[in-house]
């Protein structure tokens, strides 16, 4: 998962990003890895490779709630009541 400043630093602004991803699927196919500067920053913080071109929009970590008190997983959404992983239930305010 990226920080905020992270996911700045490579998608930019998503439509953009968007778009010169799709730029690339035509004129390269979706199965090519991708050859382009997002992909290699990506990889050079994870040490992972995403193979798949839009993975990049989804990896955001405020996207998701916080950390689940049970295991340790962060809950799907901001707005989720329980875990998916693992059931715990969320205490409401």
């Amino acid at each position: 998962m990226l920080t905020d400043e992270e996911y700045r630093e490579i998608v930019g602004d998503p439509a953009a990003f968007y778009f010169q991803v799709k730029r690339f699927v035509s004129k390269n196919g979706f199965w090519k890895e991708m050859k382009y500067p997002a992909a290699d920053r990506y990889r050079d913080l994870t040490e992972v490779t995403i193979h798949h071109t839009f993975w990049h929009l989804h990896v955001r970590r405020s996207d998701y709630g916080p950390d689940c008190q049970a295991c340790g997983k962060p809950y799907r959404t901001s707005r989720a009541k329980f875990c998916a992983e693992c059931g715990h239930g969320l205490a409401l305010k």
